[in-house]
């Protein structure tokens, strides 16, 4: 499945009427799920917007929800390629510590869209099966875009779609223990879970310890005579 093309231009009253159902879906269908949410119940009236209205801008509800959805993540996207950039003076470890508070900051002002994709990962309705599978895909391209562009800069080779499921994987678990956390909690659990990300996605689990280690080779012992 490729990108949906760019929204045509709306009228402010239509963009406003859009902002609106946006605004009313990503509440319902975190709260409900695609299954659960009745349109007309739990979207229109909420948003204040007519069956009519609805129609002129999307075609149902799933519709809806793969908007909010895509709209998401291809804003995320380009942030991460902002973040990701080698700009002069940059350490590997300012880069990897910048992502993965991007990462937080985006539980903490999108968490409903994060409680949706929880929520819809192996759903069986084939058109969100389907875009959710595009857009892992999209996600793992454009990270793999990043760490390659990273290892040229610091002069490593990486497997790089590789890395970019593993650190994908290590951030969803880390931010799905992050949003369990009572939101008082939140900022030191937030803390603890970056520090541990950035030494442990540099240096493995030597990052974790103490003192972590400097890898390299130790010198052969000499015989004894």
């Amino acid at each position: 499945m490729s990108e949906a093309p760019p929204p045509r231009a709306l009228s402010p009253r239509a963009a406003r009427t859009r902002a609106q159902l946006l605004h009313a879906g990503r509440e319902a269908f975190a709260r409900k799920g695609h299954a659960g949410v009745n349109l007309r119940r739990d979207v229109l009236e909420p948003a204040g917007v007519s069956v009519g209205s609805f129609y002129h801008q999307f075609g149902d509800k799933t519709d809806l929800l793969l908007e909010i959805l895509a709209e998401h993540s291809a804003a995320q996207r380009e942030r991460f390629h902002e973040v990701h950039r080698p700009d002069r003076g940059r350490t590997g470890e300012d880069i990897a510590r910048s992502s993965y508070a991007l990462a937080f900051d985006a539980a903490d002002e999108h968490e409903e869209v994060l409680q949706i994709l929880a929520r819809h990962r192996g759903d069986e309705d084939p058109r969100i099966h389907r875009f959710i599978e595009a857009d892992q895909a999209r996600w793992r391209r454009s990270l793999a875009e990043d760490y390659a562009r990273l290892g040229e800069v610091f002069g490593f080779e990486l497997q790089v779609e590789l890395a970019a499921d593993l650190i994908g994987m290590l951030a969803q678990g880390a931010i799905e223990q992050y949003l369990a956390v009572p939101r008082s909690e939140r900022p030191k659990a937030r803390e603890r879970l970056i520090d541990g990300l950035v030494a442990f996605t540099l240096h493995g689990l030597a990052g974790l310890a103490p003192r972590a280690p400097r890898l390299v080779p130790h010198a052969p012992r000499k015989e004894s005579p």
